[in-house]
């Protein structure tokens, strides 16, 4: 067997025990992913087998998300979300970015960006699938760089923005945005993470040991 297939394996093996370890971690809840890749035009199917003559490199970039790495378990975490995945809550609360979008409209009260800024608009929707009404003020969220770092700015755009505000009553959905800057240096990729704040939830185990959801995605 060549090195590099012996590399290989011993990832899956480390991955695959990893999630093992994790399975009964405390979880705030699972990820409902967007299904476009499944009806992309298909293409020649890359050999992800054991002697694959693929470079290091190359395997992890094409076979990432084969059955063969998901039956090593190379999963993405339930956290890990991409631009228009859902993040399902256990007691029924769903989340979902719908987009990261370059702002480009002003009011004229409006905050503007400085000349060395980008300026952006996160746009995610709630739906609350619960029994109770739910306060919107209890959700706490933020947006960082996901190239080298980085942090951003609040905004205030009122131009295009719908504000987060009041209760969303059971069984309704809600369209909210958030606006930021961030340094041009920082790039484009931007990781927007949300977190519950409600009595009710930080109750519960997997609300303090679980993890938050992040949405990472380019600035478009």
């Amino acid at each position: 067997m060549h090195a590099r297939t012996i590399t290989l394996a011993t990832a899956a093996i480390l991955a695959a025990t990893l999630t093992a370890c994790s399975a009964d971690e405390p979880s705030q809840g699972k990820a409902e992913r967007a299904t476009a890749a499944a009806s992309a035009p298909a293409s020649k199917t890359p050999d992800c087998g054991p002697d694959s003559t693929l470079s290091q490199a190359d395997w992890m970039e094409q076979c990432g998300d084969s059955p063969a790495a998901t039956d090593a378990g190379d999963e993405q975490p339930d956290t890990e979300l991409a631009v228009d995945d859902t993040f399902a809550y256990t007691d029924g609360l769903k989340i979902k970015v719908d987009s990261i979008s370059r702002i480009t409209k002003y009011g004229e009260y409006d905050d503007r960006p400085e000349a060395d800024q980008i300026p952006f608009r996160v746009t995610w929707t709630v739906m609350n699938g619960t029994k109770k009404p739910y306060n919107l003020d209890d959700f706490s969220y933020q947006a960082q760089g996901a190239t080298t770092g980085g942090e951003t700015e609040l905004l205030f755009v009122e131009e295009g923005s719908k504000k987060m505000t009041g209760r969303l009553a059971p069984g309704r959905t809600g369209t909210y945005t958030f606006e930021y800057a961030i340094a041009k240096s920082d790039g484009k990729d931007i990781v927007f993470t949300m977190s519950r704040m409600d009595d009710a939830w930080l109750e519960q185990d997997s609300a303090w040991l679980g993890e938050d959801p992040h949405w990472t995605g380019p600035i478009k």
